[in-house]
């Protein structure tokens, strides 16, 4: 597969079987997102977390169905595994680039789950909710400093990866000559 054709086959998968990906289909995963660009190089400010540990992610999603008021809502749609990315914020001035390695990180290893056909899901909201939650926090293991940021779901899925025509007209833009 080439670049552009991976890219019009990413999706985000929201149905797993439960089976867990391979060792080494992780690693190749990580080393996705290993390769993403983080700005400054301040590698040592991103760490990743991969949590298989079923009572574990069964609390991420009570949490996230707690605070929005969705009992039934399962926002790690079932998938076995979550790789989640914390970081260490920097001043102020540069928080955007904090959040955008973050994001960069997990588009590689979701572009790489299309490549070896895992389903994969970018997760924002339900890790965004674990900050009024010190005591599931703890449970991440997280060096001193960092906070859960971000996180992509991995599993093996009966969905498939197909070509999707991508609209030249998808996102407005304009041009500054």
């Amino acid at each position: 597969m080439n670049t552009l054709e991976t890219m019009t086959r990413r999706k985000s998968v929201r149905s797993y079987t439960g089976e867990q990906i391979s060792d080494e289909e992780l690693e190749k995963i990580l080393k996705a997102g290993y390769s993403a660009p983080v700005g400054r190089g301040l590698y040592e400010n991103v760490h990743i977390t991969i949590i298989t540990n079923k009572d574990l992610l069964n609390e991420i999603n009570e949490n996230a169905a707690k605070v929005t008021g969705e009992p039934n809502l399962k926002m790690l749609y079932g998938a076995p595994m979550l790789v989640l990315v914390s970081v260490k914020f920097q001043p102020p001035s540069s928080e955007n680039a904090t959040y955008s390695n973050a994001a960069c990180i997990i588009e590689n290893m979701a572009l790489e789950a299309v490549e070896l056909g895992i389903g994969s899901c970018h997760i924002w909201g339900a890790i965004g909710m674990l900050g009024g939650r010190p005591d599931i926090v703890s449970k991440l293991e997280l060096p001193e400093g960092f906070v859960p940021v971000s996180g992509i779901i991995l599993g093996k899925t009966e969905e498939t990866y197909d070509v999707r025509e991508i609209p030249d007209n998808k996102i407005a833009r304009n041009y500054i000559k």
